[in-house]
């Protein structure tokens, strides 16, 4: 008797203990389908951008991109796509202001059959982004200007929201 009401005061203290803990995780703020997404706390850096030659034929763009969300919350809105990488967009040009030609990412535009909530967490993400440069034909050390942005998905374009990094300029190998 006496070891079942030691165990019952050893477990009601437990619980009692668990109940008083502050919780660390972050709030979530969501955005419900159809509504426009707030990232007016986030901001997009892109660091470390370097075209580099595998070979005669093949160039690829690679750079690290830091989202900084100081909205104070989690920021999670309705997605078709798995992860941010796919909410990226990023355009190179020549000094003329003609656009160079990305190839396709693995997986790129692959969808999810139902969207599902896609989260910016707080504070700062790095993330490292890779893309293939279709063949053109340019000067080694040519000077090319890099526009990178993130837009967080709408049905409606008039809702679409968008950040940008700073342009970056770029050599060409």
């Amino acid at each position: 008797m006496r070891r079942h009401l030691r165990f019952l005061t050893i477990f009601s203290l437990a619980l009692a203990s668990c109940g008083n803990q502050k919780s660390s995780v972050a709030p979530v703020k969501s955005t419900p389908v159809g509504a426009q997404v707030d990232l007016d706390m986030v901001t997009i850096q892109v660091t470390d951008a370097v075209i580099i030659k595998k070979n005669d034929s093949d160039y690829f763009l690679e750079l690290n991109y830091t989202l900084d969300n100081q909205a104070g919350a989690i920021i999670a809105f309705p997605c078709l796509y798995n992860e941010i990488d796919d909410l990226i967009e990023v355009n190179l040009t020549d000094k003329e202001s003609n656009q160079l030609m990305l190839g396709k990412r693995p997986l790129e535009g692959l969808t999810l059959t139902e969207p599902r909530p896609l989260k910016i967490p707080i504070e700062k993400t790095i993330r490292s982004y890779q893309v293939p440069i279709m063949p053109v034909s340019l000067e080694s050390g040519e000077q090319l200007e890099m526009r990178v942005r993130l837009h967080a998905p709408s049905r409606y374009d008039e809702l679409r929201s968008s950040i940008e990094a700073t342009k970056v300029h770029l050599s060409w190998p």
